[in-house]
């Protein structure tokens, strides 16, 4: 497939270049020199991508020209790519990669192969911690003892709405070698980076990008919902997932190992001795799913023997 660019802006080409790239391979750039000269009227691109947001492009007659061809096809850009969120240029990628589809059927399979390549690459491993009651000593411990690793941590903490804040302000303190932030739409997955999701709220991810997703709870049940976010992160993250249910009463988290027995990197529980509530470790030991069970600074261990650096 043979995809050029045609424009005067320099950051737009390595954007679009960085974006459509590892899908159609190398791309053949045009500006107003390669225009006047004639090399863009013979060009053997299958499509042309025009930069509609480049006012010289725009007030180019030979552009205008080409675009009233039947080959090249031509693809009219109107979006300023550096202005954008990474999200909003992976999502302008996958416009543009549909339209690409539409114009060549025939190569249809082999972009969608690619791109499912492109979005997998470098992509972290992610574990879903789950806890409650008690969880809050449990995670102290447990980020204490744990190093930078090249992993994304999702932590799913049973709380309310007011203490939120207060518990991302913890959860950075505990974990002075992570980038601990709140789970938001648009943020990336990065290696050595802490999630905290907020409540009422689950997580999707898509090229690498987080998307939360609406999941209220019955009144009385814990939140936000450790099962849910077991389950849409397993349905969606193309790497591995790994998940340690930490202390808690109930059996959160147990509906969501078990669909993931067996499939996960590992599944790991906090022991009964360390405890502050043992319902939710019980309760995923009981599904048959949990490999290691240990206190919580063990269990980081066991987790940074996983990925040695």
């Amino acid at each position: 497939m043979r995809v050029g660019i045609v424009s005067t802006n320099e950051v737009q080409k390595a954007l679009i270049t960085e974006l459509l790239g590892p899908l159609v391979g190398p791309l053949k750039e045009y500006d107003l020199t390669t225009i006047r000269n004639g090399t863009l009227h013979s060009t053997d691109a299958h499509i042309l991508i025009i930069d509609m947001s480049d006012p010289a492009i725009v007030d180019c007659a030979d552009v205008m020209d080409m675009m009233g061809r039947d080959e090249p096809i031509c693809l009219m850009h109107e979006k300023d790519l550096f202005a954008m969120s990474q999200a909003d240029r992976i999502s302008w990628r996958n416009r543009t990669v549909e339209e690409i589809r539409k114009s060549l059927p025939d190569l249809t399979s082999e972009l969608d192969s690619k791109r499912d390549e492109a979005d997998n690459k470098h992509v972290p491993d992610a574990w879903i911690i789950g806890s409650s009651a008690g969880g809050p000593q449990a995670l102290r411990e447990f980020f204490g003892a744990l190093p930078p690793l090249p992993i994304t941590i999702f932590v799913a903490q049973h709380i309310s709405e007011n203490a939120f804040g207060q518990m991302l302000a913890r959860l950075a303190d505990n974990a002075k070698e992570w980038d601990v932030q709140t789970a938001a739409d648009g943020a990336k997955v990065r290696p050595n980076t802490v999630f905290l999701v907020p409540r009422d709220k689950t997580v999707d991810i898509r090229g690498g990008i987080i998307e939360l997703k609406p999941h209220v709870t019955p009144e009385l049940s814990f939140n936000p919902s450790i099962d849910a976010v077991i389950r849409s992160i397993f349905a969606c993250h193309p790497g591995k997932i790994g998940v340690i249910i930490f202390s808690g009463m109930g059996f959160d988290g147990s509906a969501g190992i078990r669909a993931v027995k067996g499939r996960a990197k590992m599944i790991m529980a906090q022991d009964q001795e360390s405890c502050g509530a043992k319902g939710m470790p019980d309760s995923a030991r009981l599904t048959g799913a949990v490999q290691i069970s240990a206190e919580p600074a063990a269990l980081a261990a066991e987790l940074k023997n996983l990925y040695p650096q």
